[in-house]
């Protein structure tokens, strides 16, 4: 190759390196891709949708930070944290996650609650309630420290499944006691008429602030703080109302 050719190669790769250099990295948040209406992706669809996605994109938008959001399986969302992959958006916190990953502020608190068929749990108050039962929850969920140390100490009948809808129907047909599920997740199941016998209690198993964590290698501690700073603005504000309400519908 020409020498003048070749400088201008090298300038030319050297410019393009630098320009990428330039580029922030998007930070890139794991969303559980089987969960409606919370996060979820639409069949045929590569964007994630629901309540996280969309509070997520306004954070980052207001941030200045570019953000690629991965819908996947809850499962692997987990273990891809785990391994310090990416951050996770909507997760719960326990002792066993604290210990392990980093948590700013939540960004929405869920109320879970307890699905039954009609006349079969007369009521529901605490946990001591479900011991014995056949309990349907979601694959890979932390549902409290509470509930978890019960299900490790072989206290409840756990069965896991990966979405809600596959849960009301093992509880429609009778392969289920009670089913758990967030309220607005199951409000949105129930009025689909499929599940006529199934009934909500009143009282909730819990309520459960989700965060964004990160594994403690990737020290995102500052980037964490910088979206609690947001939230709390949009919660001031009261677009984070209008965004839940938006995700809801999305």
């Amino acid at each position: 190759m020409p020498l003048n050719r070749r400088r201008y190669c090298l300038g030319m790769a050297a410019g393009l390196c630098g320009t990428a250099q330039g580029q922030a990295a998007a930070v890139q948040i794991a969303v559980d891709s089987q969960n409606p209406p919370f996060m979820y992706q639409a069949k045929g669809e590569g964007v994630p949708r629901g309540v996280y996605p969309v509070l997520l994109r306004a954070v980052f938008k207001q941030l200045g930070e570019p953000l690629q959001l991965l819908p996947m399986p809850w499962a692997r969302a987990l273990g891809g944290l785990d391994r310090a992959e990416h951050g996770v958006g909507g997760l719960y916190a326990n002792r066993e996650r604290l210990a392990k990953f980093d948590y700013g502020q939540p960004i929405l608190t869920e109320t879970v609650r307890v699905y039954a068929q009609r006349g079969r749990l007369k009521q529901f108050n605490g946990l001591d309630d479900l011991r014995g039962l056949r309990v349907g929850v979601l694959r890979g969920w932390s549902y409290g420290d509470e509930f978890d140390a019960a299900r490790k100490a072989g206290q409840l009948k756990v069965e896991d499944v990966t979405d809600d809808r596959a849960n009301f129907g093992k509880l429609e047909r009778d392969f289920l006691d009670v089913v758990l599920s967030v309220e607005q997740t199951g409000e949105q199941v129930m009025a689909s008429g499929e599940f006529p016998s199934v009934r909500v209690m009143p009282n909730p198993l819990t309520e459960n602030p989700a965060y964004v964590a990160f594994h403690k290698s990737r020290q995102q501690q500052g980037l964490l703080a910088r979206i609690d700073e947001v939230v709390a603005q949009l919660r001031r504000s009261g677009e984070h109302a209008r965004l839940v309400a938006q995700g809801l519908k999305d």
